[in-house]
């Protein structure tokens, strides 16, 4: 079971000192953001295959909205997405990504999740998926690496828990800019 990033013990707070599961430090300890790619990564995460740390994104989408003569809005305005950002250390999927970026070739699925410590265990809170992907810029300064990449579908899902930690459900969204098309996730 591999539970070490960059020589540190993911659930301590020293290095090489197992945390046990059950304090904040745990959570503080654990990356708060995965980039998940079976196509481009190998897990030293416990739980969380084909993941490794970022350090942050950027995603989101508009609608373009025109109006009419009467000044109501259009109903057929397009939803457009914003290429999502992802922010990480260099690694050995850097020369991966920029493969990617020269070929042209799509990348079925990306994934970003958020993490939390939930009774002393590391948990997804929000699970964000694209499918389709065609990386669309790459960018390194020093031994950080930023790529864009745009998709076909965007799905966003949250995970629900109640006050004692106990999980309630999913809430979420399935959008495919192809066909303009939403599904609820429940």
């Amino acid at each position: 079971m591999a539970t070490k990033f960059n020589g540190h013990d993911l659930f301590s707070n020293k290095k090489g000192e197992p945390g046990n599961g059950n304090n904040d430090t745990d959570a503080a300890i654990t990356p708060q953001f995965l980039v998940v790619c079976e196509d481009l990564f190998d897990s030293e995460l416990d739980g969380f295959d084909n993941a490794t740390p970022c350090e942050w994104f950027d995603v989101g989408s508009s609608r373009f909205i025109t109006t009419n003569d009467a000044g109501g809005v259009s109903r057929d305005s397009k939803i457009v997405g914003s290429d999502p950002v992802i922010q990480m250390k260099y690694g050995s999927w850097g020369p991966l990504i920029q493969e990617y970026l020269y070929s042209g070739k799509n990348i079925p699925t990306i994934g970003i999740r958020r993490l939390s410590c939930i009774n002393g265990t590391k948990v997804i809170i929000q699970a964000i998926d694209y499918e389709t992907c065609l990386v669309k810029t790459y960018r390194q300064q020093e031994d950080l690496i930023e790529f864009t990449f745009s998709a076909i579908t965007a799905q966003d899902v949250v995970t629900v828990y109640d006050e004692k930690g106990t999980k309630q459900g999913n809430l979420g969204t399935k959008f495919d800019y192809s066909t303009m098309l939403i599904n609820a996730i429940s």
